[in-house]
């Protein structure tokens, strides 16, 4: 029994010393170093732009119609063909003389009347191609267009109209991608009843020949901000609701910042920011910036 307590004893003293030695800290381990890429903030001009659908349509179309019953003597055009006016288009001649031509009957006049284009233009419909055809009187011959009448027809919804403006200026973008300029012609008075749209005409900027019931898409400019701060819209960071929107601003010492910003317009690649800590040529992140916390030391790399 002795004997235990002793060591009990000699077992306190040695814990009781070893508790009362200094304890060694442990080194402070560096801050990892994040590679990021980095942009400046650029300053610049901005738009906002909404688009339509529409279709060409021309408004005014010349039939060209036979005057008299008779017989189609030549046809002097092709379709698609460019003409002028005071152009022959066709030649007919009436039953009577075609009859008379067949008995060899020279002691009446011949009787061939000319019809002639009334304006220039390109023919767009040809409904007799061919000589020898009969066709009665005010039949269509044929139909020219002129490429100044063509429009491009647009079914706006009502609430955007008041964006529109009598010459206001668009962008036109044909279905091969080509875009052309273009101008608003004329906002008809009247609006669809069962879709609330209203049908603005617009005017395109081009002699190029586009054939009728093209579609095609028309860009307006909604809104538009000069002297802005634009960044790249991959350097924008948000939460999960889009009610807050940061920047990871590059300070010195490679010290990534986080730097709440207001977003104002922006378009496919880039978008307006508002914020009073930051101007223009301020370097931020471009690229690794997602979950990135703030105070964290980056490496910028190309």
């Amino acid at each position: 029994m002795k004997k235990l307590l002793i060591q009990l004893f000699v077992f306190s003293i040695v814990y009781t010393l070893s508790s009362c030695r200094p304890r060694s800290t442990p080194v402070d381990e560096p801050m990892p170093v994040v590679s990021v890429k980095a942009e400046q903030i650029a300053g610049g001009t901005i738009e906002n732009e909404i688009s339509f659908n529409g279709s060409t349509v021309y408004l005014k179309k010349s039939q060209v119609s036979s005057p008299i019953s008779g017989y189609v003597v030549s046809t002097n055009i092709k379709f698609g063909q460019e003409v002028q006016k005071g152009m022959v288009l066709f030649e007919l001649k009436t039953r009577e003389n075609k009859a008379l031509e067949s008995v060899n009957d020279t002691s009446s006049i011949s009787g061939t009347i000319k019809i002639h284009a009334g304006s220039e233009g390109f023919i767009s419909e040809l409904n007799i191609n061919e000589s020898g055809v009969y066709v009665a009187e005010g039949s269509i011959l044929c139909s020219i267009v002129n490429n100044i009448d063509l429009m491009v027809r647009l079914n706006v919804p009502y609430e955007y109209v008041s964006i529109l403006s009598r010459e206001k200026k668009c962008k036109i973008r044909l279905a091969d991608n080509t875009v052309i300029s273009g101008s608003v012609f004329r906002i008809l008075p009247s609006v669809d009843e069962a879709n609330q749209t209203q049908t603005v005409l617009v005017k395109p900027g081009t002699s190029r020949l586009i054939p009728e019931n093209l579609n095609l898409s028309i860009f307006f400019t909604k809104e538009k901000h000069d002297k802005t701060m634009l960044v790249s819209k991959s350097s924008l960071m948000t939460n999960e609701t889009q009610s807050e929107f940061w920047v990871m601003k590059i300070n010195a010492g490679d010290t990534a910042v986080k730097i709440p910003v207001t977003k104002g317009i922006e378009n496919d690649s880039i978008a307006e920011i508002i914020s009073p800590y930051l101007k223009v040529n301020d370097l931020i992140i471009s690229e690794g910036a997602y979950g990135l916390p703030d105070s964290t030391i980056v490496s910028i790399v190309k």
